[in-house]
C-alpha cells in the first residue's frame, strides 16, 4: 500500500489562517507540519512507500529529506486537489498498486499506530471498501483508504466526509468512518491551532510544536485565549 500526500504550493496554503499568521508564517508552519507527517510515514511497516504530489520546490526537498517519491502536478496534467488526487490514484492503479492511503500535510499529531489501525480496519471490511478518518468536526476526510481502481470521484472540500460516503454508496463500496485522536487534529482555522497547542500529545509533533514556540506564535495565541 502506498500513501499519497498532496501538498499545495506553500505560499498559497492555509489562507484561512491569514487572520493570525502572515504569508511567511503560513509557509513555515506547513513545512513543519508536513515534516511531522512525513516522519511518521517514512519507513512505516504497513506502507510500501509515500508519494508527494506538488508543484512546490519545498515539497520536492521534503521528498528527498524523508525518502519519499515525488511527482509534480504538471507531470500529472492536473490542477486542484480533487483532480490531482484522482490523477495520482489512477497512475498508481496503472502501476499495479491495489490499495492507496491518502493523507494530508496538516495533521502533525498523526501517529504510526493510527495508520496501522486504519489499515487493519480497512482490510477487515468486506471488499471493495472505502475507509475514512474524519476530522474533529466530523466534516473532512483527513485519511482515506480505498482500492486504487475504485470508481469514486474524490470530493475534498467542505463536507467531504459526507460526499465521500455518498460516492462509496454509488460505487457499491462498503464505507466505514473512524475518528482517531491525532489524525482528527488537522490545522485549517485559528481555533485548530489552539486545539493543537492544548492537545495532550502536542509534544509528539516536534517540528510543529518547536516552530510555533520559536516563532512566538504559540505564546501569542495562548495569551489571546485567556484575554
Amino acid at each position: 500500500m502506498w500513501a499519497v500526500l498532496p501538498l499545495k504550493e506553500f505560499p498559497n496554503a492555509k489562507q484561512r489562517l491569514s487572520g493570525v499568521l502572515d504569508g511567511r508564517q503560513r509557509t513555515d508552519l506547513l513545512e513543519a507540519m508536513a515534516s511531522d507527517v512525513l516522519q511518521i510515514l517514512n519507513g512505516h511497516p504497513d506502507l510500501d512507500g509515500t508519494l508527494i504530489v506538488s508543484n512546490d520546490p519545498v515539497a520536492r526537498r521534503l521528498a528527498r529529506t524523508y525518502g519519499a517519491d515525488f511527482v509534480s502536478e504538471a507531470e500529472l496534467g492536473a490542477q486542484g486537489l480533487n483532480a490531482v488526487v484522482q490523477a495520482t490514484v489512477r497512475q498508481l492503479a496503472r502501476n499495479g498498486e491495489d490499495e492507496v492511503l491518502i493523507v494530508h500535510g496538516d495533521m502533525p499529531l498523526i501517529t504510526a499506530a493510527e495508520i496501522s489501525l486504519l489499515i487493519r480496519h480497512h482490510r477487515l471490511a468486506p471488499a471493495p471498501a472505502l475507509t475514512l478518518a474524519t476530522d474533529r468536526r466530523s466534516d473532512g476526510s483527513n485519511g482515506l483508504l480505498c482500492s486504487a481502481s475504485s470508481a469514486i470521484a474524490f470530493a475534498y472540500g467542505k463536507g467531504s466526509c459526507a460526499q465521500h460516503q455518498a460516492q462509496a454508496q454509488r460505487a457499491g463500496l462498503a464505507c466505514s468512518i473512524m475518528t482517531l485522536p491525532g489524525m482528527s487534529c488537522d490545522i485549517d482555522e485559528p481555533d485548530d491551532l489552539l486545539a493543537f497547542l492544548n492537545h495532550p500529545n502536542v509534544a509528539a509533533a516536534t517540528r510543529t510544536r518547536d516552530y510555533l514556540a520559536a516563532s512566538g506564535i504559540a505564546r501569542q495565541l495562548l495569551a489571546q485565549e485567556h484575554i
